[in-house]
């Protein structure tokens, strides 16, 4: 058979004749902004199904359907940031079919993602296709186009198993790109089936991509890799590096391409192309292996020597002085690859006396002065600087020089007097290469995003940028640019800050001048931020309106700070960490993300993995910047299928183990399947202003009270029980819920050989009763119907009974050891859950009586009967201990203030020795008994009676002095003092 051979650069790839088509994807970049940018509706004129991906930010995930919508089986990642327009300033809408075939869509080729050099914008950007067919080849076809009146072109590089490079004059100073298409020539998935997509700006200052089309070609002849070659020379030169080279067998193989690697990085790195680079002395083995075919590859052993790999700056003007074991380490000029470059810098302080260079702190080789003015020599006489106070020092010997350089550093950005064209705001220097100042970061410039960068000199050719993705590592724009690190402004939103400038580590730090204790920033996307409510006003909002009627009630003044950002997931919320979390200054965050967003119904478990780990790293980066992390956990979705609603279901369970508060907003709005409640839907993405009311019951009302009081996470208890003998009619303990409440669960251990009432529920509908029949089986009762099991309960074993409601799903459900016993259609308010109460079974046992603000799933329950211990939306966990005495028997240890009402219960009432216990201790606000006392006394460390209370189970500690005091419990003929510091 005939064979066409085509080139791509050095590789080639021989393709049947016989190539087929079999499918193509469209897909239109831009945003859904109406006028401002729309999505491509499907199907278009021509019959054709578009993608529409309308988020640029790394980790972005969309699954290609392909032009008949089908699923492609492929998906494409952003891997490096792309700006989504949302302006006035979009594409052509004017263009034919005739010069773009069915590209030529308006609401397509109107729209774009786009890079650009300014601002905080990347000026490269970055797809990674994933999933298709190693065996298959792929064509790619780009339209990209701004009218605008200067010249702008676009690369676009793809890399596989083959490579094609590529460029688009976007702009042509009129009309802009209304004809041309970027087409590539056939390419070759890697063996993982994936495909890299890199853009760059050519020319101007932006670079744009709105439309693509791919083909997927079937039917392909190739000629297999059975060997690879290494070779390479040794590196004996401080800074030298060596090509490797990797040679194919048989010579005429389809894809000679090779994947370059080292076994210890700590020694070289390689590039792409096999330019081996030292970073320290060693022994490194090189492999070169066949991109076709992973199981082929060659190595070659290369040894590295005499690299200085270190520099130590020390002397009697330097700041550590003339001791050269304790020298002061300088910075190695080199990429994020610590590649060795034989530059060096280190930015200090200079007094008189002198100073040399050193390769160890045991001295090694010593450059000092050389015979002209800034050079170095081997052993050369210690330098005597004319320069002192803070400088900046560089090192290079390659060239055996050195600059010293008089620095000084500021603040400079949008926020700072008169913006980027002002003086920015001084640091002072603290010594040891760290500068400091309390900024006022207040200004508000025709920039009206507020950031700023470090300018050294008052000159753009010193200026420190924060490292893209780094938490808040630092780095020089010359260098950046050298090394093509890639680097950002720092955002941070208006306010007085105390900045922190490391040149020691190359880090900076955000401290705010002030704290709000009782500010809770919320940081989410469109479901905390109130979308699918009446005026914005959701479950968040509401919840603030809860917390401004319990501070006027006397509870302290919390509130929220809104932060939420429409479509926001959990990499964009890292992004933006620094600028609207740490830059609020409040005590408490909530995180509102969801599954949704992090793209779980396109991608299913790569979703679940990313938003898992950023969840957790938003957890930990919470504590270390000092606050406390609330999450809300994940809802439904009404077009999430029943793998979407699995990968929900564990998620939150999850969740629910983690060591943070958590709020179960499932269960409040579940409709059973994932999808929301009938009634409660304001679009398929986001609950009505009754679905955010639901959201909002299912948040424990005092959790910051608790969290303020630093009552720790409850721990399941597995050791404690109560038995009760009810011949003499022992009586009840009840639990009333704070605030509202819908939806909720009730779960409680029984153990009994008799029958009888187990628990009544006050509802607005009247009674209800969960107890155990003459025939020993668990039965629900309320107005709307009843629930009998078929398990007997009362056989002497523990059994855990739960009972969970709906309200919105209008449906409770009776399970016995988490196997559901039946359902009833009902909507109820509760308002008071009740335990042991008349009619209870003559003798019975209890234990771990746990009431949560929410619906639970028959998977929350199989969680539960495995003793897991969720939190979410817990406002009550009574372990239930017999052993105690008064109230202390009910001590409710989950994050809220509330209390079990055990007055009836005959085992508190008749009691007259009660034991206490306090917490927290030490104190900041209020002082919680475990046990009602008669009289509260606190007493000051010279005696005098501070405060004092009758009939209390707290005691206010606000307004004293820090320090130790004496609290005096006194009930009945009982008394205990107890010392408790307050902080």
């Amino acid at each position: 058979m005939k064979k066409l051979l085509l080139f791509f650069g050095l590789l080639f790839l021989t393709v049947s004749q016989a190539q087929t088509l079999e499918q193509k994807m469209l897909i239109d970049f831009g945003s859904n902004a109406g006028t401002q940018g729309q999505i491509t509706p499907n199907p278009d004129a021509n019959g054709n199904y578009w993608n529409n991906p309308i988020s640029g930010v790394v980790g972005a995930t969309t699954a290609l359907m392909n032009s008949t919508n089908a699923p492609s089986g492929f998906s494409m990642e952003v891997t490096n940031n792309f700006i989504v327009n949302t302006s006035v300033n979009y594409g052509p809408t004017t263009t034919t079919t005739a010069a773009l075939g069915d590209l030529s869509i308006a609401t397509a080729t109107m729209d774009y993602w786009y890079l650009e050099t300014a601002g905080s914008g990347n000026n490269s950007g970055q797809v990674v296709f994933h999933n298709l067919n190693p065996a298959k080849a792929y064509k790619f076809y780009i339209f990209a186009s701004r009218p605008t009146n200067t010249v702008r072109k676009t690369a676009f590089a793809f890399s596989g198993l083959n490579s094609f490079s590529g460029q688009l004059q976007t702009s042509d100073g009129t009309t802009g790109n209304l004809t041309n298409i970027l087409a590539t020539t056939l390419l070759s998935p890697t063996s993982a089936g994936d495909l890299t997509l890199d853009v760059s700006i050519v020319e101007g200052t932006f670079g744009y991509m709105n439309v693509m089309r791919i083909e997927e070609y079937g039917n392909l002849t190739t000629v297999d890799v059975t060997a690879v070659t290494v070779a390479g020379n040794d590196i004996t030169t401080s800074a030298q590096s060596s090509q490797m080279t990797a040679t194919v067998s048989p010579a005429n193989a389809t894809f000679t391409s090779v994947s370059w690697s080292v076994d210890n990085t700590a020694i070289a790195v390689i590039s792409n192309s096999g330019l081996l680079t030292p970073v320290n002395n060693g022994t490194v083995t090189v492999t070169a292996t066949s991109s076709s075919n992973p199981e082929i590859s060659g190595t070659k052993t290369i040894n590295i020597s005499n690299q200085i790999s270190n520099l130590y700056f020390s002397g009697t003007a330097t700041e550590n002085g003339d001791n050269v074991a304790s020298a002061i380490p300088m910075r190695r000029v080199t990429g994020l690859n610590n590649a060795i470059t034989n530059e060096f810098e280190i930015f200090t302080s200079l007094t008189d006396g002198t100073f040399n260079f050193y390769t160890s702190q045991n001295g090694g080789q010593i450059f000092g002065a050389g015979s002209s003015a800034n050079s170095l020599a081997l052993n050369g006489p210690a330098i005597d600087p004319a320069q002192s106070g803070p400088v900046y020092i560089t090192v290079n010997l390659n060239t055996n020089t050195y600059t010293i350089t008089p620095i000084t550093w500021n603040a400079i950005g949008s926020s700072t007097p008169n913006g980027w064209s002002g003086t920015g705001l001084p640091l002072n220097y603290q010594g040891n290469g760290v500068w400091q100042a309390t900024l006022d970061l207040t200004s508000v410039t025709s920039d009206t995003n507020p950031r700023f960068v470090f300018r050294g000199n008052n000159s753009w050719s010193y200026v420190f940028k924060k490292i893209t993705g780094s938490q808040n590592s630092l780095v020089m724009e010359s260098v950046a640019n050298e090394f093509a690190i890639q680097m950002s402004d720092i955002d941070l939103t208006y306010g007085n800050f105390i900045i922190t400038l490391n040149l020691s580590n190359y880090t900076y730090g955000i401290q705010c001048v002030a704290v709000d204790d009782y500010q809770i920033t919320l940081m989410g996307s469109s479901g905390l931020n109130g979308q699918g409510a009446t005026n914005m006003q959701g479950y968040a909002y509401q919840y603030n309106e809860l917390l401004a009627d319990r501070a006027t009630a006397g509870s302290s003044p919390f509130h929220t700070s809104n932060h939420a950002v429409n479509g926001n997931n959990t990499t964009n919320v890292l992004n933006r960490f620094e600028k609207d979390l740490l830059g609020d200054c409040g005590k408490y965050v909530i995180f509102g993300l969801v599954l949704g967003n992090e793209g779980v119904h396109e991608t299913g478990q790569v979703a679940y993995n990313s938003y898992q780990a950023n969840m957790q790293l938003l957890i930990q980066k919470s504590q270390d910047a000092g606050k406390t992390p609330v999450l809300s956990n994940n809802y439904g979705r009404g077009d999430y299928n029943l793998t979407d609603y699995a990968f929900i279901k564990q998620m939150n369970i999850e969740m629910a183990q983690w060591n943070v508060p958590t709020t179960n907003l499932l269960g409040a709005t579940d409709n059973g399947t994932g999808n929301w409640a009938t009634g409660y839907q304001d679009d398929y993405l986001h609950p009505n202003t009754a679905g955010h009311t639901e959201l909002f019951y299912a948040i424990v009302p005092s959790l910051f009270d608790a969290l303020e009081d630093q009552k720790p996470q409850p721990i399941l208890s597995t050791t404690t029980m109560l038995e009760i003998d009810n011949a003499g009619g022992a009586g009840s303990f009840a639990f009333t819920p704070d605030n509202t409440v819908h939806s909720f669960t009730t779960v409680l251990d029984v153990k009994t050989t008799a029958s009888g009432s187990l628990m009544v529920l006050n509802t607005d509908g009247g009674t209800a009763t969960v107890s155990i029949d003459a025939q020993g089986h668990l039965t629900y009762t309320s107005a709307a119907g009843n629930i009998t099991s078929t398990a007997v309960v009362n056989d002497g074993n523990w059994h855990k009974i739960a009972l969970t409601h709906y309200r919105a799903r209008g449906a409770s459900f009776l399970y016995v050891d988490a196997a559901l016993s039946g359902t009833v259609a009902e909507s109820l308010v509760t308002t008071t859950l009740t335990v042991n109460p008349t009619s209870a079974p003559a003798n019975v046992s209890y234990r771990n009586w746990f009431v949560y603000r929410s619906g639970m799933n028959a998977d929350e329950m199989t969680a539960l009967q495995s003793n897991l211990m969720l939190k979410s939306s817990l406002e009550l966990y009574a372990p239930l201990d017999g052993t105690q005495t008064g109230s202390a028997i009910f001590t409710n240890l989950a994050q809220s203030t509330n209390t079990v009402d055990g007055s009836n219960y005959l085992g508190v009432a008749q009691q007259s020795g009660k034991t206490f216990s306090v917490w927290p201790n030490p104190v900041k606000n209020v002082l919680h008994l475990s046990t009602e006392a008669e009289t509260i006394e606190v007493f000051d460390v010279i005696g005098q009676r501070v405060r004092h209370a009758s009939g209390a189970n707290s005691i206010s500690f606000d307004g004293l002095s820090k320090g130790i005091y004496l609290v005096k419990l006194t009930s009945d003929k009982n008394s205990k003092t107890i010392k408790v510091i307050k902080e």
